[in-house]
């Protein structure tokens, strides 16, 4: 007898391992310990649409809507894959209700004129000692990843060209790790982002004093390649949001901030996707819909006032 568990931990030990970042595989390994919890004592062969409902459900009733979404996507890439190679003869995942508890709603993201007091508040002056407030002036400014950020060394900017490369990130959650330096989320995430001036101007030359090949943030942490814990750095950009009488967001939502920006400007979806390092436009449209929908109302006007002077 082949239970759903059994065969998706040798799914993720065939496709994932080698594959997909420790963090992401570890994610992987931790569904199938909830799937062995949770499903029902059957053959593979055997289960039902109502059977992986169950699962679901039960899921569901401990996590958030989105970590059961995340779940649910797991389970099913490898059902799908069992399908193809025809170890069950339908999908038993089609039109499954995912459902999951409903969170206190956060802030993600800051309005410009939030983001402009924000940045007002970060000691950031011109030749000061590199800090933390730079990191996130990095990050606002850019939208590239936390990950990414720490993974920066003086050969990744291009102060002539204005532009960073983003080649690799940083495995900041291992605590005896020596060499952090790991690939980027996907292919799509290898590239490169533009500097504005402003930050090019305060950042070069606190960055041209660095070594060339190590990571540049974190070695305000210690020598070589420390640990960085986000949780620091969140209650920094915590403090600092108190003092611009902000909304509290975290790392991430600098992120958030920087692409509903560019947005609401009227910067095409194509090429936020391409700044963030997405791949595909699906991503951001799902994530910035109510953005999207906002600057389509905007176009429609303005097409609208075009057109009545013809």
């Amino acid at each position: 007898m082949m239970y759903l568990s059994t065969y998706y931990k040798e799914w993720v030990q065939c496709n994932k391992k080698d594959v997909v970042r420790d963090v992401t595989l570890a994610k992987y390994r931790m569904t199938g310990r909830w799937l062995e919890s949770l499903e029902p004592k059957k053959d593979l062969s055997e289960l039902s649409r109502q059977d992986y409902q169950t699962i679901i459900r039960a899921y569901a009733a401990k996590h958030a809507h989105q970590t059961v979404v995340d779940f649910h996507r797991q389970i099913r890439s490898c059902l799908l894959d069992a399908l193809d190679d025809e170890i069950i003869t339908k999908d038993i995942t089609r039109r499954v209700q995912l459902g999951g508890l409903k969170v206190n709603a956060s802030v993600k993201h800051l309005e410009e004129d939030e983001a402009k007091l924000l940045m007002k508040c970060l000691e950031i002056k011109y030749q000061s000692a590199l800090n933390w407030d730079h990191f996130i002036l990095l990050l606002i400014t850019t939208g590239i990843r936390f990950s990414e950020a720490l993974a920066l060394t003086k050969e990744d900017f291009d102060f002539e060209q204005l532009a960073i490369n983003i080649t690799k990130s940083y495995d900041y959650k291992k605590k005896t790790q020596k060499i952090r330096f790991q690939p980027t989320k996907n292919t799509s995430s290898i590239r490169c982002v533009s500097l504005d001036l402003k930050t090019a101007w305060i950042l070069r030359p606190l960055i041209e004093k660095q070594k060339d090949k190590m990571p540049i943030w974190p070695q305000l942490c210690g020598v070589g390649h420390p640990p960085v814990f986000n949780s620091t750095i969140n209650n920094r950009l915590k403090k600092r949001c108190l003092s611009a009488n902000i909304p509290v967001i975290t790392l991430h939502g600098l992120r958030h901030t920087h692409a509903s920006v560019l947005i609401a400007k009227g910067v095409s979806i194509q090429a936020v996707a391409k700044r963030l390092g997405h791949a595909n436009t699906i991503t951001t449209q799902s994530t910035y819909i109510h953005l999207l929908k906002t600057a389509e109302k905007k176009a429609n006007e303005q097409i609208a006032s075009i057109l009545i002077n013809w």
